[in-house]
């Protein structure tokens, strides 16, 4: 069972990276080629199928990392502890990009306000959502490296 439990973890670990990967590699550049009506549209659509996904997978990671170290899985302090905190690390990204950022992004023309200053607040949002969607990226391939770092070693040089 614990062998399982660590595969189980290591793919669901494995699906969040990969979906990290493909909104920074193939979703970002492809929006630069998508036009400017339709790219909120799409955006709108991949955050939210997105949030999906990385909540679905945070939510198993923390069942299954719980339920793997209670069966003697056998981390040890410090991969477990870098793997919590790269775990806590990414349900606040995730859930300040669902939850302020992204809708900040597709606000709406407020009263008294010109469209200028609307483009100028929707512009700030997403140069927010870049840098947070990168931070996410880092954070999960550092838990990924943590995660499958040789067993009885610790990270850095033997000394």
């Amino acid at each position: 069972m614990r062998d399982g439990l660590g595969y189980l973890f290591t793919l669901e670990w494995a699906v969040y990276v990969g979906g990290a990967l493909f909104m920074e590699l193939v979703w970002r550049p492809l929006q630069r080629h998508v036009p400017p009506q339709q790219t909120g549209v799409l955006c709108n659509s991949m955050g939210r199928r997105y949030r999906w996904l990385a909540l679905a997978c945070l939510v198993a990671m923390a069942a299954t990392g719980a339920a793997w170290q209670l069966d003697g899985g056998g981390l040890a302090a410090w991969r477990a502890g870098g793997l919590a905190a790269a775990w806590g690390s990414l349900v606040a990204l995730v859930a300040g990009m669902g939850l302020l950022v992204h809708p900040r992004s597709h606000a709406r023309l407020q009263p008294g306000e010109d469209r200028a200053a609307l483009r100028r607040r929707r512009q700030r949002a997403i140069k927010v959502m870049d840098v947070m969607l990168r931070a996410e990226l880092a954070v999960a391939l550092l838990g990924a490296l943590v995660a499958v770092w040789p067993h009885g070693s610790a990270p850095g040089p033997a000394i």
